[in-house]
């Protein structure tokens, strides 16, 4: 019987333990230079589901803010996680591309990934999400 107890005891006190570390926040510092319409975040927690274009969560992170604009995350599950953002100057809740499909409005990447003529690869923008309180500065592109 004892035994139960403790087994019941550490499992509780594990399950307790993995919920608050599933509570804590990653805040994004976005760097803009514009304070004219949204910005507009996606969360891939995969290389193919980057591929795929299937975020586990997308958004407006809200209003620009010409130079930073925070957004915090709250109850995002350890793991491994990409960030794409975009800021759409124009409300028309689309990166706007010019001709060739390169964007005409600024954009980003978790881990600010040096961007040449194509979206960086999965890998060059993914970061590990531990439960503990996280910050990232993402600079904003083009535009």
């Amino acid at each position: 019987m004892r035994r139960a107890i403790s087994t019941i005891t550490i499992f509780l006190f594990v399950n307790c333990l993995a919920t608050a570390a599933s509570s804590e926040t990653l805040k994004l510092v976005i760097e803009t230079t514009s304070d004219v319409g949204n910005i507009y975040a996606a969360i891939y927690s995969s290389a193919y589901a980057f591929d795929e274009k299937n975020a586990i969560t997308t958004g407006v992170v809200g209003a620009a803010s010409g130079g930073k604009t925070a957004l915090e995350i709250h109850n995002l599950k350890p793991s491994t996680y990409g960030i794409s953002l975009f800021h759409d100057l124009n409300d028309n809740e689309v990166l706007d591309r010019n001709l060739f499909g390169m964007p005409i409005e600024p954009f980003g990447f978790s881990n600010n990934p040096v961007i040449k003529f194509a979206a960086p690869k999965f890998e060059a923008f993914k970061f590990t999400f531990d439960g503990e309180p996280m910050e990232l500065n993402i600079v904003l592109n083009g535009g």
